[in-house]
This record gives structure tokens, sequence and C-alpha cells, in this order.
């Protein structure tokens, strides 16, 4: 079959194709509603392997060993407490892959700078917002010193 570039080719034998060694992935983020009407087509057309949070944690390995069992308590501990949650699931569980920023950044930093604003887009609407997020924060041990969950130090 032809594809509508095939006129581009010098040669008119030669056609596009995709080599049986190569194999095209496409990931979901199925909390996404705006895509509903999409991820139901495509879930009738393709395989669909669900990944959980928890299945990859080797990717860890490339952080030294003390920060990499932290980073799993913490992201094991902060995943316990989004099940917690009603109107949450699994399926809003992070990942190891949100850790691995912790080669240039620190626990704070990257609560800070990622799971807080993500976690925040969780809970938007949710009965008690505030009270969610401070959970989250003491289940990640957000803040490192005593302090509350916008980091101000306690006396």
């Amino acid at each position: 079959m032809a594809t509508q570039y095939a006129n581009l080719h010098d040669n008119p034998e030669d056609k596009f194709y995709v080599p049986e060694n190569v194999y095209i992935i496409g990931t979901m983020n199925d909390i996404d509603r705006s895509a509903e009407s999409f991820d139901f087509a495509m879930r009738r057309r393709f395989r669909f392997i669900e990944v959980k949070a928890e299945d990859h944690l080797e990717m860890l390995n490339t952080l030294d060993n003390e920060t990499k069992q932290e980073a799993i308590q913490r992201m094991t501990a902060l995943n316990d407490a989004i099940s917690k949650v009603d109107d949450l699931n699994e399926n809003y569980h992070v990942g190891a892959a949100y850790f691995l920023k912790l080669t240039s950044l620190t626990f704070d930093e990257l609560w800070e700078d990622h799971l807080l604003p993500l976690l925040q887009d969780y809970v938007r609407g949710l009965y008690d917002e505030d009270a969610l997020l401070e959970t989250f924060a003491e289940a990640y041990g957000y803040p490192s010193e005593v302090g509350d969950v916008d980091g101000n130090v306690e006396a």
C-alpha cells in the first residue's frame, strides 16, 4: 500500500514500511476524561497493558542506594494516602519516573516543584482540599524539617 508521500521517492518502487522488529508504543493517561471517547475508540483497536506505579521501581537503580530506598518508601506512603481518598484510586498513583528527578533535586524540591502541583490538580474540587494535601505531605515526609505544608519552618 502506498502512502501519500510515495511520489516523493526517486524510485517509484521504494515504499514506506515499518520493519517487523519495530514496535510502536503509545501511552495514555486514563484519568484524563477529556479524551474519554478517544480512549474508548483506542481500546477497541489496540492491546492495552496496564502499567502500575510500582511496576518499574528498577528504574530507580540509577540513584544511590540510600536515595533509592527513601524514594521507594516515600512513593509507597504517598500512593497509600492517595488510595485512601474516596474519589481517587490507583490510577492517580505517582510513579517512579518522578523520583528520577532526584539526581538533580532534593526530596523537598521534588515535592514543591513537581508532586504538589500534580496533587493539587487531583484534589481540585474535592471536599477539603487543604486537608487532603496536608495528608499527602505528611505521607511523603514533607517538609524534611518540622514545618507546615508550605514549607514554613516552625520554631
